[in-house]
């Protein structure tokens, strides 16, 4: 984890550019770093100027071929795509947990409170709870911690932002808690579980897995 002073001026200072053109394209670089740039102010001004913070990416999909076929164990062809949700996050002293996604209000829970709720289905906090409690029962540490969200992948335009919002409370938690040792299998895995049992709908494998 890095100061969240430091984040931000070493990616004014194009310290990361090299990594951005990696993701995105260098076409895309002067956009993506001000996009993150934006991301850590919004962070501090909410959470504090005083965190050690990660940064995470978790990307939209598009599916090739197959799709609707796999949650009846149907053979799919998908891909990541460019547009993506960036989250900034730092660990908490205690178990609390909170989660600014850009455009919705804030979400809290806590660690201690991580079995299904049947009045959140359907809801983005079920999502988060859910991931908590499979990456738990996995046997992998959890913990407390803020972060805020930001994302391209608008919701309904079919590239799965669920999957993403999913992937990505599963990377914070492999980052901050885990040192980045739970694999993306796994975490699609999670997330398949979270949006099955806790959301509230069925579906397979492909969106998270891409």
């Amino acid at each position: 984890m890095t100061d969240v002073n430091v984040v931000k001026n070493d990616l004014e200072a194009g310290k990361y550019d090299e990594k951005l053109a990696d993701i995105y394209g260098q076409e895309s670089v002067a956009y993506q770093k001000d996009r993150y740039i934006k991301a850590v102010d919004v962070f501090a001004a909410v959470f504090g100027y005083d965190k050690s913070v990660g940064v995470f990416s978790a990307p939209g999909r598009s599916e090739i071929g197959g799709n609707h076929t796999d949650h009846q164990h149907g053979n799919v062809l998908a891909a990541s795509v460019s547009v993506d949700a960036i989250a900034v996050a730092a660990k908490r002293d205690d178990n609390g947990i909170r989660v600014l996604s850009e455009g919705y209000p804030l979400m809290e829970l806590s660690v201690d409170d991580i079995e299904k709720k049947k009045d959140e289905e359907g809801k983005a906090l079920s999502l988060i709870r859910g991931m908590l409690y499979a990456i738990k029962n996995a046997g992998f540490e959890i913990g407390g911690f803020d972060t805020y969200v930001t994302s391209n992948v608008l919701s309904g335009s079919g590239l799965s932002s669920s999957a993403a919002f999913e992937t990505i409370i599963g990377d914070i938690i492999s980052g901050l808690y885990n040192d980045m040792k739970i694999d993306a299998v796994n975490i699609a895995k999670f997330g398949q579980f979270a949006e099955n049992d806790y959301f509230g709908k069925p579906c397979g494998l492909m969106d998270q897995m891409a």
